[in-house]
């Protein structure tokens, strides 16, 4: 379980991504059903990379190997970005 520090780290990182990224809270979202899919099947892997790099959140010269990191992080903030938009914290 997070605490609430994760928490509130978690938080600046969605509003970070869509400040300076210009990500949406729907992609991050997005990307983090994307990337349980590929938890449940590895196959999915290199299509939930490439989503990744298209919206230039990675740089494209990434190991093609499964990156459980990479999985994990987006698979939070798309959580994350959910509970915002719930929360009314996004103002979407």
């Amino acid at each position: 379980m997070a605490t609430e520090q994760q928490a509130i780290e978690a938080r600046q990182i969605v509003r970070q991504a869509m400040q300076e990224d210009g990500v949406t809270p729907e992609t991050l979202i997005n990307l983090g059903k994307m990337a349980e899919s590929v938890l449940q099947d590895k196959s999915l892997y290199p299509q939930f990379l490439q989503a990744v790099i298209d919206n230039d959140l990675i740089e494209e010269d990434v190991e093609t190997e499964i990156d459980y990191e990479l999985i994990g992080i987006f698979a939070t903030l798309g959580k994350v970005a959910q509970e915002m938009i719930a929360s009314g914290e996004l103002g979407v």
